[in-house]
């Protein structure tokens, strides 16, 4: 079964992204652009992984939650899980090792949690941008050992990569690598599957370059996608005053415009309190054995070099739609 992804994107929670790639409207766009598969992957954090998991249930993607970390060398590091309560336990781990250090929207960007409707929940007052206090293979040892996809991102551009801040590929378990070209150095990748991510930070560029994979257990998509359709029933079925189940879980609250200076700053998942209904949610109802046993089929098709960068996809994407 080939399948169609893009394992690189960022939403309005990287300050460096536009305020337009809500998760929602990132998924309307993958869809409209013929992806199977496509990744939620903001610096240093998984905050929107909540959203995005909806988001793209309602638009037909199958969704993949992860960071794109950003090392003290700032050789940037793609760490990919199979559910949105794996990803954002990982980004929890991660925060300690960021630089308290406030970010000034109007020089760095804004930072903005969205709940799936796109009100804000969140404005973390840290600035996602900088680079951690922790090496490259540090990273790529604790995002290995919390069982994530580990991928090197764009190895081959000319800044934030392993050939500007290191010059060679540390050895690593790395599951794949991301290149930009379509012959990247060998020293870059290694003995790895090479593929290629959009790296999105406007709507426009979401699966730009896409990849595709061919994996031999296709009823694992068939039950992911419909474990995802379970879910997104029950969640259409929360509707204002009605309840699921025995447990009526509360929409998050829309923020007042007048009330924008005291609007949360927090970056733990934890600590935001808009997130506590849809983390509720997804606890009960994110189809997580299914969304695993697809992620490690995923990875045994990355070992065995069944995926392809858009440069030699040994497969054509589907006709996209702008």
């Amino acid at each position: 079964m080939i399948l169609t992804f893009d394992f690189h994107n960022h939403s309005c929670l990287s300050p460096c992204a536009s305020l337009e790639n809500s998760p929602s409207a990132m998924a309307a766009r993958a869809a409209r652009k013929g992806l199977d598969l496509f990744a939620l992957t903001d610096h240093n954090s998984a905050l929107n992984a909540p959203a995005f998991a909806i988001a793209c249930a309602r638009a037909g993607l199958i969704p993949l939650f992860g960071l794109e970390i950003n090392p003290f060398e700032e050789a940037h590091l793609l760490a990919i899980f199979p559910d949105p309560l794996s990803a954002l336990a990982f980004s929890d781990r991660v925060f300690p090792y960021l630089p308290q250090m406030e970010v000034a929207p109007g020089q760095f960007g804004d930072q903005v949690v969205v709940d799936l409707e796109e009100h804000i929940l969140a404005m973390p007052t840290v600035w996602y941008g900088n680079a951690l206090r922790q090496s490259f293979s540090f990273f790529a040892e604790l995002a290995a050992e919390a069982g994530a996809l580990v991928i090197p991102a764009h190895v081959d551009r000319p800044q934030f990569s392993v050939y500007s801040q290191l010059g060679f590929l540390p050895e690593g378990e790395y599951d794949a690598v991301e290149a930009m070209s379509a012959d990247p150095d060998a020293a870059l990748c290694g003995r790895h599957c090479v593929i290629s991510g959009s790296d999105a930070h406007v709507p426009e560029h979401i699966g730009r370059r896409a990849s595709t994979l061919e994996i031999e257990e296709g009823r694992l998509v068939a039950d992911m996608r419909s474990g995802l359709a379970a879910m997104l029933r029950a969640w259409e079925a929360l509707g204002p005053g009605r309840e699921l189940g025995q447990d009526a879980l509360p929409v998050p609250p829309r923020p007042d415009a007048d009330t924008d200076e005291t609007m949360c700053g927090a970056a733990l998942s934890s600590e935001i309190p808009g997130l506590a209904p849809l983390l509720g949610f997804l606890a009960q109802w994110y189809p997580r054995g299914a969304a695993r046993a697809l992620f490690e089929e995923i990875r045994r098709s990355f070992h065995a070099g069944r995926a392809w960068s858009v440069y030699k996809g040994r497969h054509s994407a589907r006709p996209a739609a702008d």
